[in-house]
């Protein structure tokens, strides 16, 4: 059983965003979404969230299609972190934490998932803290806490967790947590998707890697398969080297500081 998006379309305007884009996020893994922008990720979360419907092809959860789901049990198999929540009322962080349990089970279960969760997310002791004073990272991680709230009870389906650009305005510190925090979330049976920029950091995160360029997928695969020299030029048309960790083997790039000096021609992948 995994979340699949199969030959996904979608145009706004006579303009084609999306085009024939299949996907497959699969439980105890993390996948992750790069591509330049407009290249329609956000497009695609929307999909994949249930936020729109005006699309073409198909969509499922663990064999089911998501038109099946009504919003209850939709809710209990996926939540939803977007790139930013804007909130005017001074809700504390338990509130905002507790969000993500309205639908669940029993209070005394809801109080053993709330304590593990903001354990976790390093926000225990915050129960009655202003939401609206904390830091942009501190609201971050109390937003974490509460998607994970929503899937974090052992059950015995997959989850998923999709997540937009969850450390763009995050010091360094607070993205390594980000992240593995939600890979220590797949653990629990859980699939997670993130649309991601720094492509150095989900190097060393993710399991599995779609770029995405145009509204088309360019390339997927394992991290080690697809995170190459031709692949990430084709995908940003950036010059960049790719090189490995010589203890962890893992990928990274550097861009070349030549980027600007003459088009860059294209590269068939």
């Amino acid at each position: 059983m995994m979340m699949t998006a199969r030959n996904i379309s979608l145009s706004v305007n006579g303009r084609k965003l999306l085009n024939d884009v299949s996907l497959d996020i699969a439980p105890g893994l993390f996948t992750a979404i790069a591509g330049p922008n407009g290249a329609g990720k956000t497009s695609l979360l929307k999909i994949l969230s249930n936020e729109s419907n005006q699309y073409s092809g198909e969509l499922s959860i663990n064999g089911t299609s998501v038109s099946q789901y009504s919003v209850t049990d939709l809710s209990k198999v996926r939540s939803v972190l977007p790139q930013s929540s804007h909130l005017q009322f001074p809700f504390t962080v338990q509130q905002i934490v507790a969000m993500g349990r309205h639908y669940q089970s029993s209070p005394g279960q809801t109080r053993k998932v709330l304590k593990e969760v903001m354990a976790l997310t390093g926000v225990q002791g915050w129960d009655e803290r202003n939401y609206l004073t904390l830091s942009g990272g501190e609201q971050q991680r109390v937003q974490l806490a509460r998607v994970l709230a929503q899937v974090w009870e052992e059950r015995d389906y997959p989850r998923y967790i999709l997540l937009d650009e969850p450390t763009s305005s995050l010091d360094i510190a607070q993205q390594q947590l980000i992240f593995s925090l939600v890979k220590h979330a797949c653990e629990r049976n859980i699939g997670v998707m993130a649309i991601v920029h720094d492509l150095n950091q989900v190097a060393q995160f993710a399991d599995t890697i779609y770029f995405l360029k145009s509204g088309t997928v360019v390339a997927r695969g394992k991290i080690n398969e697809v995170f190459t020299k031709s692949i990430i030029e084709e995908t940003f048309c950036c010059r960049v080297n790719v090189y490995h960790d010589p203890c962890t083997q893992c990928p990274y790039i550097v861009p070349d500081r030549n980027i600007f000096q003459s088009p860059l021609k294209t590269v068939n992948v």
